[in-house]
């Protein structure tokens, strides 16, 4: 069974959106919200997620960077956390090969209860960037409130991101993929959401995009 072209491009969305720009710091970029395209926005989207595809298809896999690289990228406090504990590990399952960082930061406690935010940073490098599918908001623009919260795609110093905020619990996510290979999460618990994006800029994301081509067979020639 063949499957249509146009489903191809449409599936390839990701590709085109999670590109990163080199031009910004994240540390200082604006969070631009995606919302939802028109029928021209999305006939941009399918043409660039085109060029992509065949750029990620002429593209070679890369190892992925030490787990203590990416841990490295993590910082050692946040503004009014203390650092709790910090682990990483590289797995690998059915020849492909996945480096991940996490780092847990808790403030003081409270009646609202304790401060807690986390902090995560995966190398895919050695995956095709289709992995990036298994998350829904690389596939399409989400716009969404609720009267606690919402839900959106974002972009971030070119970067394609996620976030979703509930000031009822007080919990959310803000997440960013960087250079087709590198997710960053940001997962936070009885935290304003500003917190929980002074979290994100903390990360040396800027470090990630420029180890792009880490690994990569074609980069150590």
């Amino acid at each position: 069974m063949r499957i249509p072209f146009l489903i191809l491009a449409a599936l390839a969305l990701p590709l085109a959106a999670c590109g990163g720009s080199d031009d910004a710091s994240v540390a200082d970029a604006e969070v631009e919200e995606t919302g939802q395209p028109g029928v021209l926005g999305q006939l941009g989207q399918l043409q660039r997620a085109t060029e992509q595809l065949q750029e990620a298809a002429e593209q070679t896999p890369a190892d992925p960077v030490n787990f203590r690289v990416l841990r490295d990228q993590l910082p050692e406090a946040l503004d009014g956390f203390e650092r709790t504990n910090a682990e990483g590990a590289s797995q690998s399952a059915m020849g492909f090969s996945i480096s991940e960082a996490t780092a847990t930061y808790t403030g003081a406690e409270s009646d609202a209860g304790t401060p807690e935010v986390t902090l995560k940073i995966a190398d895919y490098g050695a995956l095709p960037s289709l992995a990036l599918m298994g998350m829904a908001w690389t596939m399409a623009d989400v716009d969404r409130e609720t009267s606690t919260g919402y839900e959106k795609t974002v972009q971030m110093a070119g970067h394609r991101g996620y976030r979703t905020y509930d000031t009822e619990s007080r919990r959310g996510e803000f997440s960013l993929s960087v250079a087709q290979r590198f997710l960053v999460q940001v997962t936070g618990s009885n935290v304003d959401d500003a917190q929980i994006e002074d979290a994100l800029r903390a990360v040396n994301v800027d470090a990630l995009a420029a180890m792009r081509d880490e690994g990569r067979q074609a980069a150590a020639e």
